[in-house]
């Protein structure tokens, strides 16, 4: 059975597979309480992404007001753009669906 820091994990990688498939170079921001958000550089654009991941059938969790704020704040200081990445995963680890980018305002 996964535990959450698994999931998380899982998600994280699919995240950043993704984005390196679209010939972004990922880094690891600094952890923060337990948070980890990805840095996506290329040469058109910045991304400060923030992956939240769930086991299916869950739906992945919607953004906090604070979770919100620490990503947006941290992007603005980097000047790179604040993403969302919602993650589906199954009991394998594998990808469930789609991953659902959002960007954050």
């Amino acid at each position: 059975m996964l535990t959450p820091t698994d999931i998380a994990e899982y998600g994280e990688r699919h995240v950043e597979k993704w984005l390196t498939d679209q010939g972004y170079r990922c880094y690891h921001g600094a952890q923060r309480n337990g948070i980890k958000d990805l840095e996506a550089r290329s040469p058109d654009n910045n991304m400060l992404i923030h992956v939240l991941a769930t086991l299916e059938p869950t739906p992945a969790p919607e953004l906090t007001h604070t979770e919100h704020d620490t990503v947006c704040s941290r992007a603005m200081m980097l000047e790179f753009d604040p993403w969302l990445a919602q993650v589906q995963i199954d009991r394998n680890g594998d990808l469930y669906s789609e991953i659902v980018w959002t960007k954050l305002k």
